[in-house]
């Protein structure tokens, strides 16, 4: 897999770059769970939100309904990023054919790039 700043790159500067308002494949009801350990169902229902929830990990019980910017990189690939009502940056590249989401979160001054498997719940 390309480099998370080389994808950024790629994405921000490709012509071919449209936005995904929650293609069809996007939609649906997803655990991600992240290589240490924690797991997080992702709710989206329609084009402009999506839920969170934690049900495993440090942050069990935390949720929130965000409002991301979301972008088609390819078939099946995304690239979305929203502030938190805390003021925590999420990024994150969702991969549906590889069924694999990689994430970097900056709380702060710190920064935390983390990756985990995906599995669609509904």
């Amino acid at each position: 897999m390309k480099s998370l700043p080389l994808l950024i790159t790629t994405i921000l500067l490709s012509s071919l770059v449209t936005t995904a308002h929650a293609a069809e494949a996007y939609l649906g009801q997803f655990l991600y769970q992240y290589d240490g350990g924690s797991v997080y169902r992702v709710t989206v229902k329609e084009a402009k939100s999506m839920s969170w929830l934690c049900i495993k990990g440090d942050e069990k019980g935390a949720h929130g309904v965000e409002t991301p910017e979301r972008f088609a990189v390819a078939d099946k690939v995304y690239f979305a990023t929203w502030v938190e009502k805390t003021g925590i940056n999420v990024t994150q590249v969702i991969n549906l054919n590889t069924m694999k989401v990689y994430s970097t979160i900056i709380d702060g001054k710190q920064r935390y790039v983390i990756s985990g498997n995906i599995v669609r719940e509904k």
